[in-house]
């Protein structure tokens, strides 16, 4: 049976109404330093002898909500807000509450009733950022810390939580200048120092974020999850037996027992001990993880699975990984329909007969450099491999999957007839100034001028193939290939970030479909455009590195260097961001070669798709049943 929000009886030490404001300045003090039960025992006095002190009944509801009674919290400042319709602060509550009971639009709409009544609520503006990014509307939620910042330009927690959303959405260097900013209001914000040393991580500037990590956990001795983080840089470094210890420490209970149990299963896993990660991992406690956790503990216990060869199990995981991922609140709001759609309209107007009215190609400026090399194809290819094996040479600058050619597609995206279309009517200048725009994007990205020539990777520039060859008809594309059948599958097990690409890839036949559009769309190109390009098999370079590291070279023109057969120790200088991370520095293996016959009876039914593919790439048929 609910109760219902009244006050208490009246006792005979009932407050007088005079003794009211006494009493709650008393109660407020209470409240303020933890002491919950005296002042809600305060609050109900007052209530007592007031029944419509809208304060009181706020304030109560706050103490209800820190011990956990958030049905009845809500009650009570939902009763503040009817004695108070205009009160924003009592709306900003009523949302702190919605939120954290997992009701995001319900929070939302408080905010926004907020802010409607006091613009300048910096709390509320915060909180809604909150919100939004909770629902994974991350440029929403960054608009949102802003309008905090304008009214609070010193508020620590607004910065954080901006650094939080420009870190998510991939801008690591702006969410790294947000989290020195929150550091900088509120030096002792433990919070902020871990997440400034998760985006550092990311940046890999691993000493810095090391020592963030530590400050962090100086402020806050039980934060799990910067003893997570400490282990989780250890493993990425290859320092595994490390990674294991620290997360043992971070195994301790709190919020970073789940995320310090997965580094140290998937540290024990890359040492070979298979049966030990999947007891650890078994013996997790996922009650109360969210589904990016619950995501990411399904794909180790496929990944260790797939090791062990108990294939029927590492399937059903990786299937439960994928549809965690695709359930996330960040998830619910992608446009699935944007690549498909993109990919069918440059289908239809890429045709011999509208790239015969394209302008002639203009030679480059004497003082450009070099045609970039466009490391193109699908996404799981081995791209990552040769991008590290390249890099190591010292005539190339790798740039590892940057938002070069977005820019700008972008720029001609706002031209008259937009994009393809206006790749048709651009006169000299125009290709000269979008070339431009696309080095300015390159040094933005490198920091400035680099050495040698520049070797652009990114997989999906597959779709933009087209763009590339009209503004660097003379570029080289590096085109990575793999059997099919190995690069749907290997997509499938992989934990990507839900965005607009990544999201068609969570089931296989997604990703099947996926792959014919993308490889279309390349076929097609081939087909219509003079482009120059060297194909390299992921299937021949594991099994003769130089040999094809001999060949790629003077295909590139470029001179021998035995250097990049020693790439798995250059790889460690770098910091990878793609999901091969661990496997780039290891030596060559080939057991992800061929892979997909293990998985063959879940593949039977997306082989239609892929077979022309199959065919078209030379690659081994599959048998018939």
């Amino acid at each position: 049976m609910r109760k219902r929000s009244s006050p208490p009886a009246a006792s005979s030490n009932r407050p007088t109404a005079a003794a009211v404001p006494r009493l709650l300045a008393e109660a407020v003090g209470h409240h303020r330093a933890g002491r919950l039960d005296r002042a809600d025992s305060l609050y109900d006095r007052i209530l007592t002898a007031v029944p419509d002190q809208a304060d009181a009944w706020h304030l109560s509801g706050l103490v209800r909500h820190g011990r956990g009674d958030s049905e009845e919290a809500f009650r009570r400042i939902a009763r503040a807000i009817a004695l108070v319709p205009d009160h924003a602060g009592y709306r900003n509550s009523l949302g702190v509450v919605r939120l954290e009971t997992g009701d995001v639009a319900g929070a939302e709409g408080a905010f926004r009733d907020a802010l409607e009544r006091d613009p300048l609520l910096a709390e509320a503006a915060n909180n809604l950022g909150n919100a939004l990014q909770t629902g994974g509307r991350l440029e929403e939620a960054v608009a949102a810390y802003d309008v905090a910042l304008r009214s609070r330009p010193d508020y620590a927690e607004a910065h954080a939580g901006r650094g939080r959303a420009l870190h998510r959405l991939g801008e690591v260097q702006q969410a790294i200048a947000a989290f020195d900013a929150a550091i900088r209001a509120k030096p002792g914000y433990a919070r902020a120092h871990r997440y400034h040393a998760d985006a550092l991580a990311d940046a890999g500037r691993r000493e810095t974020a090391e020592r963030a990590y530590e400050e962090a956990l100086r402020l806050e001795p039980g934060d799990g999850e910067a003893v997570a983080g400490l282990a989780a840089l250890a493993e990425r470094a290859g320092r595994l037996e490390m990674a294991i210890e620290l997360a043992n420490r971070g195994q301790t209970g709190g919020s970073g027992s789940l995320r310090a149990g997965l580094v140290a299963a998937r540290s024990e896993r890359r040492l070979g001990r298979l049966e030990a990660a999947l007891t650890r991992l078994d013996s997790l406690d996922l009650a109360g993880a969210d589904r990016e956790l619950l995501s990411a503990h399904a794909f180790e216990v496929a990944a260790v699975c797939d090791r062990l060869g108990d294939y029927r199990r590492a399937f059903a995981a990786f299937s439960l990984g994928n549809a965690e991922l695709a359930a996330a609140p960040a998830a619910a709001i992608i446009d699935r329909t944007l690549f498909p759609r993109m990919i069918e309209k440059l289908n239809d107007v890429f045709t011999a007969g509208w790239i015969s009215t394209w302008s002639a190609p203009v030679a480059a400026a004497a003082d450009d450099p070099d045609d970039p090399i466009f490391l193109i194809g699908f996404p799981r290819s081995g791209t990552t491999l040769l991008d590290q094996i390249l890099d190591a040479h010292p005539a190339l600058t790798a740039l590892e999957e940057k938002e070069t050619v977005d820019v700008v597609r972008h720029d001609i995206e706002r031209l008259p007839g937009g994009y393809p279309q206006a790749l048709a009517t651009l006169d000299a200048d125009a290709l000269a100034r979008l070339r431009q725009r696309y080095w300015r994007a390159v040094h933005d990205h490198l920091g400035g001028p680099f050495s040698g020539r520049l070797l652009d990777k990114m997989p999906l520039n597959t779709i933009d193939a087209g763009l590339i060859h009209r503004l660097f008809p003379r570029a080289t594309f590096l085109l990575a290939l793999r059997h099919p059948c190995d690069v749907v599958l290997s997509n499938f097990m992989q934990a990507f970030q839900p965005n607009a690409a990544m999201i068609q890839l969570s089931t296989l036949d997604g990703a099947a479909r996926f792959y014919a559009q993308v490889m279309g769309l390349w076929l097609r190109y081939q087909q219509l455009l003079p482009v120059n390009v060297l194909t390299v098999r992921y299937e021949d370079l594991t099994a003769d590195l130089e040999g094809q590291a001999r060949r790629i070279l003077a295909g590139l023109g470029l001179p021998w260097d035995e250097r990049v057969l020693g790439y798995a120790e250059h790889a460690r200088t770098r910091a990878i961001a793609t999901p091969s991370y661990h496997q780039v520095v290891e030596p060559i293996y080939r057991r992800a070669v061929g892979r997909w016959h293990h998985y063959a009876e879940y593949l039977a039914p997306v082989l239609p798709v892929l077979t022309p593919f199959i065919r078209a790439f030379g690659y081994e048929e599959p048998a018939p049943e």
